[in-house]
Formats: structure tokens, sequence, C-alpha cells
């Protein structure tokens, strides 16, 4: 592919994605301003049904979508078949996805899947899948063009993926979480050493120590305490959060492991790793996740739990 018509490309999709944010904003009325209080992240995602779009390729093949078959899909699913071709087709035809990006006329889910085409790209194409990230205009969904970019590129160049996340604006600390995580199944020193550096305030910092109880505990329980027992105890927010993420992650797997963990391993910070398997269960059963807090010792802590789970 020449570079040049990928960057006309560029172009015209950025134009034709102009169009449809400037739509949007004449029904909608004045754009919500870029300083995000508290940003609330979706912990399920509903599974619509498959698309009229997909088509097996053949015995022993994944299931392939084609533009014929999208274009006859019915009303939402029609959006949903074009964003799936734009990812299959992302590695290997960028000006394809992009295209089909093109077929998505709602415009969070337009500029979600052209940031989802960059992230795939990214390993092959680095240049042109961040100048595709700076031809989103929306600041959500550029800044998660830079997230994915992070996450795509953790394990094959960790260096590169920490410098996306201080790029990437209102999910920095989100990035931060999850690609020092990433490491931290890799390499725990290095990822515990990074939490040490306390690179921002107390608030922020805690999320970096939650990635690594949450991302460790995933894979290797034993050791995600070990590190945690080494979190800076002259901040409660850095070993209360590792400890919420090691319970999140047993729980992940068994609930009632988590609960034992949490309760024979835990120490100090029991109810914070029980805080952790009840969020976990609020992704599945708010009453469960309810009813978890009510063993919480803590007070303040307890309520927080119960906040969380009821809200």
């Amino acid at each position: 592919m020449a570079r040049g018509s990928f960057t006309l490309l560029y172009v015209v999709v950025l134009s034709l994605s102009l169009t449809l944010v400037a739509l949007l904003k004449l029904r909608q009325g004045p754009p919500a301003p870029d300083v995000v209080g508290e940003v609330a992240v979706e912990l399920m995602m509903a599974v619509p049904p498959k698309p009229e779009g997909v088509e097996a390729l053949g015995e022993g093949d994944a299931p392939g979508y084609t533009e014929e078959g999208c274009r006859r899909s019915p009303g939402p699913l029609r959006e949903s078949c074009f964003h799936t071709l734009a990812l299959q087709r992302a590695e290997r035809d960028p000006e394809g996805a992009l295209l089909a990006c093109a077929e998505v006329k709602t415009p969070a889910v337009h500029w979600e899947c052209v940031a989802d085409v960059a992230e795939l790209r990214s390993t092959i194409d680095r240049a042109g899948a961040e100048a595709l990230c700076e031809t989103i205009p929306p600041k959500k969904w550029h800044d998660q063009c830079i997230f994915g970019l992070a996450m795509a590129n953790v394990r094959p160049d960790p260096a590169y993926a920490r410098a996306q996340c201080e790029r990437a604006g209102m999910w920095r600390d989100f990035c931060r979480h999850d690609v020092n995580g990433e490491i931290a199944q890799v390499d725990p020193e290095a990822a515990l050493a990074f939490c040490l550096l306390e690179s921002g305030t107390p608030l922020q910092n805690r999320g970096c120590f939650h990635g690594l109880g949450k991302y460790l505990g995933r894979t290797d329980p034993d050791l995600a305490l070990a590190i945690c027992a080494r979190a800076p105890t002259h901040e409660p927010l850095y070993p209360q959060n590792c400890l919420h993420g090691v319970g999140w992650a047993v729980a992940e797997t068994s609930q009632e492991a988590a609960l034992t963990l949490c309760a024979r391993r835990a120490g100090a910070y029991a109810d914070s790793c029980l805080m952790g398997v009840s969020a976990n269960a609020k992704r599945f059963d708010a009453a469960e996740a309810l009813r978890l807090c009510a063993d919480v010792q803590t007070v303040e802590l307890r309520e927080k739990c119960e906040r969380f789970a009821q809200r």
C-alpha cells in the first residue's frame, strides 16, 4: 500500500466524520466540556445477535464478514456488521477497514471503529496508526485510540506503551493501570518499581498498585500477595488497592477461592480484598455484590463497598 493513498484516505474519512459530528451537534445542542470529572467504566458488554453479514469462509475457518452481507443486515445490526468487517480488514487492508468504518453512521460508534482500526494497525504501521488517532476529533475517542496503541504494544515494546499512556488524556490513569499490569505478568519487579516512583497524586498512584494486584492475581496469586506486601504503607491506599485487585482477580475464576484467600492471607487488608471480590461480583449480580459487602468489618469501607454495589 502506498503511503500517499493511505494518507488521502485519512483526509476523506476525516471529512466524512467531521460532517457527522457537525450534524450531531445540531441535534444535541452544546458539546460537553472536555474536562471529565468522574469516568465510569462499564464492566459488562451486551453481546448482540450475529449480524446477517457473517458468512462462513469454509470448514475450519473463522467466520468472515462481507460488505454485501453487511448491507443486507437490518437496523442496528448493520453498523455492528460493518464495525466487525473493519476489524477483520484492519491488519491486511487498512483502506478497506476505514471504508467499512465510514458506513458506521452513529458518531460514537464510528469513532470507536476508527480507534479500533488504529489499535490493530499499530504493531504493523506505528506511524500510520498514530496519525489515524489524530484524525479523531472527540476527546474521548482520541484518547481511547492512544490507550489502544499502548495496550497493543505493551508486550513487544513496554517503553513505547508507557509513553502512550502519558498521551492518553482522560484515560491516562486507566492506561497506566492496564499497561503496568500487563508488564507485571512478565516482569513483576519492573512493574513494582514503576509504581514506587509515585509519579502522580495518591489517587492516581493507587491505580498502579491496583493493576499490580489484579493482573498478577490472575496468573500467580502467591506472587501477587508477595508484591502487594511491598506496597508502601505511608499511603494506605496503595496496599488497600493492591489487595483489592488480588481479590477481584482470584474471584474471576472462583469466588470461593477468593473469599478464602481474603480471609486467611490478606492480613490487615482483608476488607480491601473482600471489596475486590464484591466489585467482581457486581459485574454479574449486584445483589450478590451487596451481600458480600456485609462481611466487610471496617464501617467506612463497608459503606464504600455498599455504595459501589448499589450505584
